[in-house]
């Protein structure tokens, strides 16, 4: 039988998965094992292209160890997202939310990358097998949501019901081995069935059968590069899910609901304000307010994070958008990911709108003194809402269960996969992405033919960049706080704490030799392991030793200032302005900064590995850096696409490649000097000198076009033949 005691559950940060034993209360540890936080963590640092805080000398901390507030830049997110939360208001009327009703949903959809909805391609379903059970038959059934992009589903069929049957489709949280078999969630598709529901259960992406490569959760980085995302992937699937309901004559499409509980309760609040055809809902362990769930509910799996949500809508909103369809959410009081004072303040909001329909009755909120999880109370309370609203039997009250004992996860009768392999075929997020990435730089790819022509096409560009950051942060002028100093190699090293706009400050180091003449030259120098990083770089030692200026700075989240990197960069990307956008924000102020200060008449920006992309769009975006050399960075966004995802977490920055590629951005550096040093592509392997000089060809046209040919240099080579050209360019 199905028991109620605390239970494992998992759960899935930035695709690592864990198991959170539930009923520790917040500020108790929660029983982890060992194993699995050591693979977590290698898992951040490798498998993610992580960026932990370099082991330091001590004397290169300007912090002693200890981020101050005023230095962490999640506090600094946490609070720009509450305060975006806090300006969404109430309808006043039934009229101003009927106004305000398709704006609201093409946000949503946009948020999820469904605007416009994809292409319904055929399902060409299958059924790969039908067992016989006491009271039900179960199929498992094999779609395809996208063409060649499968779905493994079990179809329940009661065989006591009056046909056609109302249907109910059931998504799944992140229990990613066992997917749809989780016991859990045996449980309550049974109890549905039982009472005469046709029951869709579906593997999400990443999940049970669709657990594969390519398929991981952490891959939805990718997908937000492309302008698509982990959650709307798993919508459309939803979507699809009901389409194949929809085709089955034993359902009534006229009575169609959906539950799910925590990814599954997801789910459910995100598909049945975009799928009318749903006529009850109810979601369980998910439905919070945007703005409690940051401030306290801690680091989540990216498919939480929908672009920019934060500025968008609030959880209240959304759920108003299926008035006056019925709609029931469900939380455990004791739920620490979705804090039950959330969970109260949009049960009240949301109710105002119903009210204005006055149809108060077809909203309800319940809560048990319960963690996080899909427990008995919350299904019965599930079960007894849809039998109400799609059988037209019952109060709408609880619906006791059975005794129910669940069936192993990979019992042969619940698996649509008999020999566990894949179609050979068979797309995943990563081709998806990969595809989709190819459509769109196809579009800009052409180089331009006349300098009229460019112009303006790059001040365009340069303004949608904007718009994909997030829209350029008020005017600031920037503050270099300098504080205690040491010297190290015949160089005086100041540290200091850069200011780059109100309630943020990111720390730096001042790098000048002690016996060289100055040059006027100054450099900002950026490496995604962090500032401290300037000490074993050959090409910094040459430039100190004729007189230049090194500024070392950690942008917000890196180096010294490092923060969890899936944590940040997900809340970044629910805040609406990525964090590599700040801390591009970071680099154009301190150059700025320099570009002020008494002597320097040119800054050069130098970045190294992924950091070299800051330094590239700083060139193309700050009148401040007259001079761009990039080691390591990416010669294209494609190859951020892949399964084994290299590249730090804050590269993505959600919907780039629908404005620009690298090239691109190079490109937009032009006349500048511009030296591009052993471009990656993926695995962050060098590409041969020829392929490099391939991708780049848009950069190189546009130099051209300048009449600037000279200032544009492709290297290859490796890193002590780099250092070289390296120095020469920034002036050694």
């Amino acid at each position: 039988m199905v028991t109620e005691k605390p239970k494992t559950e998992f759960h899935t940060f930035a695709g690592v998965e864990s198991r959170r034993w539930h009923g520790a209360r917040r500020g108790q540890a929660t029983a982890i094992p060992t194993v699995l936080l050591v693979v977590a963590a290698l898992s951040f640092t490798f498998a993610q292209g992580g960026n932990p805080a370099m082991p330091d000398a001590p004397n290169w901390s300007v912090y002693g160890g200890t981020i101050p507030a005023r230095a962490d830049a999640l506090k600094f997110s946490i609070a720009k997202c509450c305060e975006a939360s806090q300006n969404r208001a109430d309808p006043v009327s039934l009229e101003e939310w009927r106004n305000r009703l398709p704006a609201a949903r093409d946000q949503l959809a946009e948020a999820l990358g469904l605007l416009p909805l994809p292409k319904r391609t055929p399902l060409k379903a299958r059924v790969a097998g039908r067992a016989d059970r006491d009271d039900y038959f179960v199929e498992n059934v094999v779609f395809e949501s996208r063409p060649r992009f499968y779905v493994t589903a079990n179809l329940y069929l009661p065989k006591r019901a009056e046909f056609p049957a109302p249907g109910v489709v059931v998504a799944m949280g992140h229990s990613m081995k066992e997917g749809k078999n989780y016991p859990l969630y045996q449980a309550g598709q049974i109890a549905l069935v039982r009472q005469g529901f046709v029951v869709l259960g579906f593997d999400p992406i990443g999940q049970g059968e669709r657990r594969r490569p390519g398929m991981a959760h952490n891959l939805g980085y990718g997908s937000l590069l492309v302008g698509q995302t982990n959650e709307g992937m798993i919508v459309w699937d939803t979507i699809r899910a009901v389409d194949y309901l929809c085709t089955r004559k034993e359902v009534d499409a006229t009575r169609l609901g959906i539950t799910g509980n925590s990814g599954g309760g997801e789910a459910t609040f995100y598909t049945m304000p975009l799928d009318e055809r749903l006529k009850a809902g109810a979601s369980c362990c998910f439905v919070c307010s945007y703005e409690e769930w940051i401030r306290h509910g801690g680091d989540h799996c990216l498919c939480n994070h929908l672009p920019g949500m934060a500025q968008r809508l609030e959880e209240f909103e959304i759920i108003g958008l299926n008035a006056p369809r019925a709609f029931l959410f469900c939380n455990g009081a004791k739920d620490t990911i979705f804090p039950i004072k959330g969970v109260q303040e949009t049960a009240e909001r949301a109710g105002r709108i119903y009210g204005r329909f006055e149809i108060p009755d077809r909203l309800k909120q319940v809560d048990f003194p319960l963690p996080h999880g899909w427990a008995q109370p919350l299904r019965e309370a599930s079960v007894g809402w849809l039998v109400y609203y799609l059988l037209g039997k019952g109060d709408g009250g609880p619906i006791p269960e059975r005794p129910f004992e669940p069936e192993a996860w990979d019992a042969k009768d619940l698996v649509c996969l008999k020999d566990g392999k894949s179609p050979q075929d068979a797309e995943t997020v990563v081709t998806l992405n990969q595809a989709l990435a190819e459509r769109l730089t196809r579009a800009y790819a052409v180089p331009p033919k006349t300098r009229k022509t460019w112009a303006p096409r790059a001040d365009a560009l340069r303004a949608q960049l904007w718009a994909t950051f997030g829209g350029k942060p008020a005017p600031y002028a920037p503050r270099l706080e300098e504080a205690s100093s040491l010297t190290w190699n015949g160089n005086l090293v100041r540290k200091a704490r850069l200011r780059p706009e109100r309630g943020l400050e990111v720390p730096a180091l001042l790098i000048r030799s002690q016996t060289a003449a100055p040059s006027g030259r100054a450099v900002v120098f950026l490496d995604e392991k962090g500032k401290a990083a300037f000490a074993d770089s050959a090409v910094v030692a040459k430039l100190l030793q004729t007189g230049t200026l090194v500024c070392a700075v950690d942008p917000r989240g890196l180096g010294e200032v490092h923060c969890p990197d899936n944590h940040l960069a997900s809340d970044a990307v629910h805040l609406g302005r990525p964090l590599f956008a700040q801390q591009l924000w970071d680099v154009m102020q301190a150059a700025k900064r320099l570009a002020k200060r008494a002597g320097i008449t040119e800054v050069a920006c130098y970045g190294r590995g992924a950091a070299g992309l800051l330094a590239l769009v700083a060139g193309a975006l700050s009148d401040d850096v007259s001079r761009v050399a990039a080691d390591g960075c990416l010669a294209s966004y494609r190859y951020a696409l892949e399964d084994s995802q290299p590249q730090p977490l804050w590269v993505f920055t959600p919907g780039l490649l629908e404005v620009a590629d690298v090239p691109q951005l190079v490109a937009l550096c032009a006349p500048k000097p511009t030296l591009l040093c052993n471009a990656v592509g993926y695995g962050r392997k060098a590409l041969p000198k020829a392929r490099a000089a391939q991708e780049l060809r848009f950069a190189r046209s546009t130099f051209e076009l300048l009449d600037a040919a000279a200032h544009f240099t492709v290297h290859t080579g490796d890193d002590n033949t780099a250092a070289k050209p390296l120095s020469a360019f920034l002036g050694a």
